[in-house]
This record gives structure tokens, sequence and C-alpha cells, in this order.
């Protein structure tokens, strides 16, 4: 297992070396407080705030969108997206709903200065984030690494939410070996390099993940997201922080089995590297995750908000009316 993983490893980093090339070098700039988005019908807003870091403070960024006296969902994107990756979402549901989409550290417009990067930390910043802008008892609502974030928000304060909803994240199962990403990612030269280069970045990683057709425009958007000054060298501290073992250890010693409220897997089946038997026996005693969970497939790869938009926001919105109601 250690000589596959090995193996694999250093073949991504001559692939990168070999095959890399001059793509386009996206410089993209800044919107500014207060700034009117259009998202079809609905009308959102960039907003820049400071709040307490862990060791220093945090500028954040975040769209909202919809009536503040509705109950909130909170967005929280993977990687390496932004909160641009919820653009279909916000539109449907800020119709009924309040709607925070941040940036995480890191990524897109968000803060990228040095600190610590541990998950724990991280939660804690986002917490005091959403505290100062004055959200209280949202529903989750995260993809990806944006998961880990709500894992360990939720898993140490799951008084704050009451209800997750959850795709695309191991839970108690992890084959490392089909998930080399954490490795280089964290590597100081080759993780850099892969995130500053988003053109090589989508045809080695993004792209293959794709089991459905996505619009050439969507994913220019997300490329064009990747190139804020800083985003190559902020986010590798992510994955040398901590590693996707700690993290599935934390979930299923501490994390998962707080949560009592509503939870929501939303999976696609066609992900290899996530596959369906990584979600078997959930609800065994033995395997001590979630409390109250239930288990949705998507006929999609990774990606699921790319690939099936309209899909994934009817069963977003179906979620967030059933524990309304509650």
């Amino acid at each position: 297992m250690i000589i596959i993983y090995f193996i694999k490893y250093i073949l991504i980093e001559i692939n990168y070396f070999f095959n890399r090339r001059e793509g386009v070098m996206y410089a993209t700039k800044e919107n500014s407080e207060g700034e009117i988005v259009r998202l079809g019908r609905v009308e959102a807003r960039h907003h820049f705030i400071e709040a307490p870091g862990a060791v220093i403070p945090i500028r954040w960024h975040y769209v909202a969108a919809g009536n503040p006296n509705n109950q909130t969902i909170l967005l929280l994107h993977g990687n390496p997206e932004s909160w641009a990756a919820w653009q279909e979402q916000i539109e449907a549901l800020a119709v009924h709903y309040h709607v925070i989409a941040p940036d995480l550290k890191g990524y897109g417009q968000g803060d990228k200065k040095p600190g610590d990067w541990r998950w724990e930390n991280c939660a804690e910043e986002m917490l005091a984030f959403l505290k100062q802008i004055g959200i209280v008892k949202p529903i989750v609502v995260a993809h990806d690494r944006g998961c880990v974030l709500a894992d360990y928000m939720l898993g140490s304060h799951p008084e704050f939410a009451i209800a997750y909803l959850r795709m695309q994240q191991v839970c108690h199962i992890l084959n490392t070996v089909n998930s080399p990403q954490g490795v280089y990612f964290a590597d100081p030269i080759l993780g850099p390099s892969l995130f500053g280069d988003p053109d090589y970045y989508f045809r080695f990683r993004l792209l293959p993940m794709l089991k459905n057709p996505v619009p050439a425009e969507k994913l220019e958007l997300i490329k064009s997201e990747m190139g804020y000054a800083g985003m190559p060298q902020a986010v590798i501290r992510y994955f040398q922080s901590s590693s996707f073992e700690k993290e599935r250890l934390d979930r299923t010693t501490r994390l998962l089995r707080n949560m009592s409220f509503p939870v929501l897997l939303l999976q696609g089946r066609l992900d290899n590297g996530q596959p369906p038997y990584y979600f078997e026996d959930l609800d065994s005693p033995a395997v001590n995750c979630f409390p109250n969970a239930k288990l949705k497939w998507l006929a999609a790869g990774h990606y699921l908000g790319l690939e099936k938009p309209a899909q994934v926001t009817a069963i977003i919105a179906e979620f967030a009316q059933q524990v309304s109601e509650q």
C-alpha cells in the first residue's frame, strides 16, 4: 500500500512538471463592499468584514441574498471553489430564505494571511465571523472541504445549527491510497504550482472528476476565482496543518456523534474517489457516526453542484422546508 501510494505521488509530480504550460494567468479583481450581483431574478450583495481570528483578525468576504428575517441557509464551498460555486442555489433559495455564501479562508476573496490553519481553529474563526454578522441557527449546506470545516464547527458546537446537508465528504471509511491529493496539495512546491495554474489544475484534477457535462462559462468562472493573489500559497496551509486520516479519526471519535439534528448526506454515486462502499453501515452502532442521518445518491461525480445544479437545488430546498417545519 505504501509503495503504491509513493509511486502515485511521484507520477503526479512528474506529470505536472512535464505537462504544465503557460495557460491563462488569471489576475481577478476584487469586488467592493455592497456591490450588487444579479443572479437571475435575485439581487445579491458582496460584503467584507473583519472578525476575530485564532492568531490575528480575519477579513471575510461573503455574498448575501434574501430577507434577513427568513431562515438562514449557510453555504460552504469546497476545493478549489468559492462562493460563486453556489450561484444557482443562491438564486433559487433566496426567494424564501436568507442565504449567506462566504469564501472560506484562503479561497476566492477570503483572507490569506498566515496564522493557525488547523481545522479546530478555522472552525472557531468561522463561527466568530458568523456571530459578528448575526447568523443564528442556520441550516448548513457544505460540499467537499467545506464539509470538513462544517464537521469541526458543528461537532464542537452542535447548538449552532438546526440541520446539516453534507455533500461529497467521507465519514468513517477512507482509503488513503485512493486519495493522495492530501499529500501533494501540502507539498510546498507542487501544491502552490498546481493551484497557481488553473488551466493545468482543471485538466489534471477537476475535469476528470466530472461525470456529466458542465457549461464552459461555469468552469471559466471557477478558474477566475482561483486567480486572486495569494490563493495558491494560502490553500495549501489547510493540507499542511492536518491530514485526511486525522480528519477521519476526529469525525469518528468525537465530532459526528454530537450532531443530533437532522443530517442529509448527499453523494455522487459516480465519484471514484468516494465510492459507495465508503458509506456502508452508517447506521450501525459500531460505526458511531451521525445519530440522525439519511443518505441520498445522485448519478453524478464529485462536483454535484456543477453537474446537477437543478437537482441539488431542489434537494436543498426540500430538506430546508422539512427541517424548518419541525
